[in-house]
């Protein structure tokens, strides 16, 4: 194994193509240390990168376009457990010898556990396909989730094969991945910010799948179809967290009562419904500096503030610092 942080070859083919059918259409490139995997002319356009490798996880970057319609065959040589994030289009692969089929949308991801064999995946002419991965080995794995879960009920009765499938990306989950991937700094200070930051992205992303199944450690009495209709509640307001949809409409639209609507919502989701509209959108706008260093002012009204003080105020007791600051002062290593 190499040294923490550190990208040798054979690690850098295991993520990149493996031994894919179109190992012909990449070219390597190495600069200061750094490795990646470019698409040639004939194939395509984009990259496949390294990002980190640190303690047996490998983070991973993919922003590729190709010219023609191609079929990717990988083998995978060891077990591994994959995270994936899709930021452009979606895709579709199938293992070798199993009958399911995996795939995820724009804003989704995905974790499944992999044993080796082989994958093929068909690529689409055209299409964008813009992917980060995080590939843990299963004992990291299990290290990181004991580590979260520590004196947790919920991990000890064995439920966590739950977090694993498809969730929508969170605006928390988009803000942890912009920051991995404009870490701004180099070598062992480096290796120390990805650690952490790979220890934050696992946690807040189990305990988000935790929160999207709807369990919890109280007990509720809510039937099997309230729950769906509290789900379809929560899906409702991440569709449309910056608008004002007041509780009396929300039950209405999901044909629940309000009484049960708030009480279940807080037993589901470990929040009531106000608090966690606030929660997302101050998320969001954390994630607005982040990708695209709006102003304040803006930020606040596209996440529903109209009154910049209040968002301010409330950015504040959220993170710990004025959204002025944080946007001139946290945010201007990743827009540089």
């Amino acid at each position: 194994m190499s040294e923490p942080g550190s990208v040798n070859q054979d690690e850098m083919e295991s993520f990149a193509v493996e031994r894919s059918s179109i190992r012909e259409g990449f070219k390597r490139i190495e600069e200061s240390g750094k490795c990646e995997y470019v698409l040639s002319e004939g194939t395509g356009q984009g990259y496949a990168r390294l990002i980190s490798s640190v303690n047996r996880v490998h983070i991973t970057d993919f922003e590729m376009t190709f010219h023609r319609r191609l079929e990717i065959e990988s083998v995978s040589n060891a077990a591994f457990v994959d995270l994936f994030f899709c930021l452009g289009e979606g895709a579709e692969w199938n293992v070798l010898g199993k009958k399911e089929r995996f795939g995820f949308g724009t804003d989704e991801s995905f974790l499944l556990s992999n044993a080796k064999g082989k994958e093929r995946c068909e690529i689409e002419p055209g299409k964008k396909y813009r992917f980060m991965g995080v590939k843990l080995h299963p004992v990291t794995f299990q290290t990181i989730l004991k580590n979260i879960f520590k004196e947790d009920d919920y991990a000890r009765k064995g439920n966590l094969r739950e977090i694993f499938g498809k969730y929508p990306m969170t605006p928390a989950v988009k803000v942890i991945l912009q920051q991995i991937r404009n870490c701004p700094y180099e070598k062992s200070l480096r290796n120390v910010y990805m650690e952490g930051k790979i220890l934050e992205l696992m946690a807040t992303y189990v305990g988000e799948a935790v929160l999207q199944n709807g369990i919890t450690h109280g007990s509720a009495n809510l039937s099997k179809q309230d729950m769906i209709s509290i789900s379809k509640a929560k899906e409702i307001l991440d569709h449309n967290i910056a608008a004002s949809v007041s509780l009396n409409e929300l039950s209405k639209l999901v044909c629940l009562n309000e009484y049960k609507l708030k009480k279940g919502f807080k037993e589901m989701f470990g929040q009531s419904v106000h608090a966690y509209v606030i929660d997302q959108r101050l998320e969001k706008a954390r994630l607005l500096f982040e990708e695209k260093g709006i102003s304040v002012s803006d930020a606040a009204f596209q996440v529903g503030y109209g009154n910049l003080s209040f968002f301010t105020l409330s950015f504040r007791k959220k993170f710990g610092v004025n959204p002025g600051d944080y946007l001139r002062h946290v945010v201007k290593y990743s827009m540089n």
